[in-house]
């Protein structure tokens, strides 16, 4: 599929986000203050959080590949999307494909 320059560049931006952003505050909690994360995953509530994320993860890449809505193999997105989350990982994928084709 081939995606406009302002949906690339909406992607790309969301990737940042999710990246740097979002899993950014991830990684701080992790390395500064990791009680954080230990209390987040003796709740329940986010254990639940948890579970589903994965479950998303593992379904996306089921039907991103059955779709045939990226070249990348549905190994790297669930990569992607433990590197990055799937704010990272959706555009990643999205966006990455083989030699460009000019608009």
């Amino acid at each position: 599929m081939i995606y406009t320059s302002r949906e690339r560049i909406c992607f790309l931006a969301i990737a940042v986000l999710g990246f740097a952003g979002l899993n950014g505050v991830f990684v701080w909690a992790l390395l500064a203050r990791p009680e954080f994360v230990w209390s987040a995953m003796e709740n329940p509530v986010a254990a639940v959080f948890i579970v589903e994320a994965f479950v998303m993860v593992g379904l996306l890449a089921y039907l991103l590949a059955r779709w045939r809505l990226s070249t990348v193999h549905w190994g790297w997105f669930v990569f992607f999307s433990i590197l990055g989350g799937l704010a990272f990982a959706v555009p990643v994928v999205l966006l990455w494909r083989g030699p460009r084709t000019h608009e």
